[in-house]
């Protein structure tokens, strides 16, 4: 029993330093819905639902370009979801409520549109919800009007439809990683891994977690409730502080040492404090 304490004191002491060691800045606020983000470029891309826009913020946060608004025409959106990029050259933008994806170049200038064909059975149309792109370029995206997996080259030709196995319950986010696709199904609190073909191999468990990211074979998990954000991440978990409660991460990134989190209405980063 005395052995039982003193580990979950050494547990809690553990966790007292992780929260000691890591700094948590506010990059960006009072955003209006916003769903995702990309690194790329030396810059920070947000998906700005509510105002149906792309922000363009440097590392530190700084404003640098406000893209887009709602409509149909080229560089507007309308309720755009998501935002990917394999090499930072193309930048691919899901557009639901004009059924397509938006394509451009890492300037922001508009290449062209990925939409559906006769190839595709989503009677000519898609509706594109989560997306993730390969090393080669290649896209894959959630159609939530098909239910399946869209695949199509960085040309927006069309490659493939990967129907979604009968193991997944819903499809809560995509993310493309080693060749794989990785999906978050939520309902079965799992992290399900299939091949770029679309076949099965596994599942992770989700633990709880209400976003995920894939990083050098080790999958990190972000968690967040009514009362505390933490992210697990090699066996090590961190729980911030400076982050008011409640609050709902809803996007994740980590790079070079650093946690970007999309929580609620702000961008924050959690780093180790020097």
């Amino acid at each position: 029993m005395i052995r039982l304490y003193l580990i979950a004191f050494m547990l809690f002491l553990l966790s007292t330093v992780e929260a000691q060691q890591f700094k948590v800045d506010t990059l960006y606020s009072g955003l209006k819905n916003p769903t995702s983000f990309l690194l790329a470029n030396d810059a920070i891309y947000i998906v700005e639902q509510g105002d149906h826009r792309i922000l363009k913020l440097d590392l530190n946060g700084k404003l640098i370009e406000k893209y887009g608004n709602r409509g149909s025409g080229n560089y507007q959106f309308d309720s755009p979801t998501d935002i990917a990029s394999s090499t930072g050259l193309k930048i691919f933008v899901s557009d639901p409520g004009n059924n397509r994806i938006q394509v451009f170049d890492k300037r922001w200038q508009y290449l062209s549109s990925i939409k559906g064909n006769d190839k595709f059975r989503t009677r000519d149309e898609i509706s594109p919800e989560y997306i993730g792109v390969n090393k080669q370029g290649e896209i894959f995206f959630y159609d939530s009007r098909s239910k399946s997996i869209g695949k199509y080259d960085e040309d927006g030709a069309y490659l493939d439809q990967i129907p979604i196995p009968s193991d997944i319950k819903e499809v809560s986010g995509l993310q493309i990683s080693e060749s794989k696709i990785f999906i978050l199904d939520k309902k079965s609190e799992l992290i399900h891994r299939l091949s770029e073909n679309g076949f099965y191999e596994t599942y992770y468990a989700l633990r709880g977690a209400t976003v995920f990211e894939f990083k050098h074979d080790t999958i990190i998990r972000g968690f967040s409730n009514s009362k505390k954000v933490r992210v697990l991440f090699e066996g090590q978990q961190f729980s911030p502080n400076g982050i008011i409660y409640p609050s709902f991460i809803k996007d994740m990134i980590y790079d070079s040492g650093v946690f970007f989190l999309l929580v609620e209405e702000n961008l924050i980063s959690l780093s180790l404090s020097k």
